[in-house]
């Protein structure tokens, strides 16, 4: 039975109770018969509603994972997180009787394995599975089966700091000097460019203007489904290139000509006209990785350095030279938010990690300091 509550102010909040015997406000009116008479109609409405759905999180998601709307990589790694991780946990347990303590204690669960010298999840991958698991309790809450979404402000394991690698010119001299020529071209692309490997493989050859010496970035490859999609933040990029990178690209040109786009979705756009850069004999891109290793191999070969100051390279990963390209623009005094535009990034807070690149202007600053 609905009754009324007089505020403070003089005017009166309706209550009721809905289906499920919640309290409720129907609004606050200055009479009190008003009020009384909009939280009668909103129980009516309440009790006559169709009973909200009692569904395990194994049947929900069950109904949820066909709607979602991600990149087929994406879906894969969190299908995997949630075989692994979630469903064990979840799967019998009802929706409304999810909390935010049980959701924080399994977190702690999650983190304590690791902590513990067990096999663990690191704290980024406990906030990307944690995060699997909110989404789809968000969509949940949507579907009007639950009221919120327990997995909002819970507290995480801090992620350590992860130094970038960047590599000196005596470091890339040094690859340079002990690298497979098959994957020398590959390297000065990734050098060149700043492009993820995606993007490096989705580079057409109506992407490259060798008489305004660019490269265009428009597309990026999937190489687990074999597709092209647009690069990580959605948006096209030109960036300028070298003259060692022109003359590398123009011996590729003609070397191996044009070629024929390869015959596979490209999703956001047109079919290009012409072949990728990066391309096997089947003219569709190379696996990465056959060079992650050829990288890997060189950077324990190559030293830098002699006498007592002789240094190995060490591992360097592709993407490290995504960080190299950065760094060297930012140690040349390019200012940081042309970086930002030219690495593709969404903002230039992304960039910010290659300030301390520009450490290598403190001998100017010791100058004037004496």
């Amino acid at each position: 039975m609905a009754w009324t509550e007089k505020n403070r102010s003089g005017t009166y909040r309706g209550m009721f109770r809905d289906e499920h015997g919640k309290r409720r406000s129907a609004g606050t009116y200055d009479k009190e018969k008003t009020a009384l008479g909009k939280a009668q109609a909103a129980e009516d409405d309440a009790r006559t509603r169709k009973p909200r759905e009692s569904l395990t999180w194994l049947e929900w998601r069950q109904r949820w994972v066909g709607t979602r709307n991600v990149e087929a990589s994406t879906l894969g790694r969190d299908n995997t997180r949630i075989a692994n991780h979630v469903a064990p946990k979840w799967d019998g347990v009802k929706l409304e009787d999810i909390s935010r303590p049980a959701v924080q204690a399994w977190v702690r669960d999650l983190s304590r394995a690791k902590a513990d010298g067990g096999a663990g999840l690191s704290p980024s991958t406990v906030r990307k599975t944690v995060g699997v698991f909110s989404a789809s309790l968000k969509a949940a809450m949507r579907e009007g089966l639950i009221d919120a979404n327990p997995c909002t402000a819970l507290e995480y394991p801090a992620i350590p700091p992860s130094p970038e690698r960047w590599l000196s010119t005596a470091e890339a001299d040094a690859l340079r000097d002990v690298l497979a020529d098959q994957y020398l071209f590959t390297f000065e692309l990734l050098l060149g460019t700043g492009a993820r490997w995606g993007e490096a493989c989705g580079i057409h050859w109506d992407d490259v203007d060798l008489s305004r010496k660019t490269v265009t970035l428009r597309w990026s490859w999937e190489r687990r489904e074999h597709y092209f999609k647009a690069p990580k933040t959605g948006r096209t990029r030109t960036v300028p290139i070298g003259d060692k990178l022109a003359a590398l690209l123009t011996e590729r040109l003609d070397r191996d000509g044009l070629g024929e786009p390869p015959k596979v979705d490209y999703r956001g756009g047109s079919r290009p006209l012409y072949g990728v850069v990066l391309r096997t004999a089947t003219g569709t891109p190379p696996n990465g990785t056959s060079f992650a290793h050829g990288l890997t191999a060189a950077g324990n070969a190559a030293f830098t350095g002699s006498g007592v100051n002789r240094k190995r390279v060490g591992n360097v990963r592709p993407h490290d030279l995504r960080h190299s390209y950065a760094s060297k623009l930012v140690q040349s005094g390019v200012p940081l938010d042309t970086v930002s535009k030219l690495m593709g990034h969404s903002s230039v807070l992304v960039t910010q990690r290659y300030a301390s690149a520009g450490e290598s202007q403190w001998d100017a600053v010791r100058g004037v300091l004496g």
